[in-house]
């Protein structure tokens, strides 16, 4: 009779131990995450804007609303001029092909 009360409480004691466990690694994982969870969201967005397609894929965007610019009337021109700019302000100008950090600087010289 010994036997089984020892056998039950090492199960119960495992059981204990291994729901203590767990729940202490999800909060550890929280933790570590409230701390440094900022900071490794802006690095992976840092890297992300590097990215070669990211910046190819805004060049074409932003040559594409050129042309949208160019043929708009002039109340639509303002607000694709904002638009234009805003999407801009995510890249390193000096890296632009001169035709769009030229348009660039004529829309905010305007």
């Amino acid at each position: 009779m010994r036997k089984i009360c020892d056998a039950i409480g090492a199960y119960a004691l495992i059981a204990i131990l291994i729901v203590v466990v767990v729940f202490s690694g999800g909060w550890l994982g929280l933790t570590v995450y409230r701390t440094f969870g900022t900071a490794y969201e802006s690095a992976r967005t840092d890297v992300y804007r590097e990215n070669k397609s990211y910046v190819e894929g805004t060049i074409r965007d932003l040559r594409e609303m050129k042309r949208e610019y160019v043929t708009a009337s002039e109340e639509h021109q303002d607000a694709l001029r904002s638009l234009i700019l805003h999407r801009a302000g995510e890249l390193d100008w000096d890296r632009l092909p001169s035709d769009v950090r030229g348009f660039l600087n004529e829309l905010e010289g305007e």
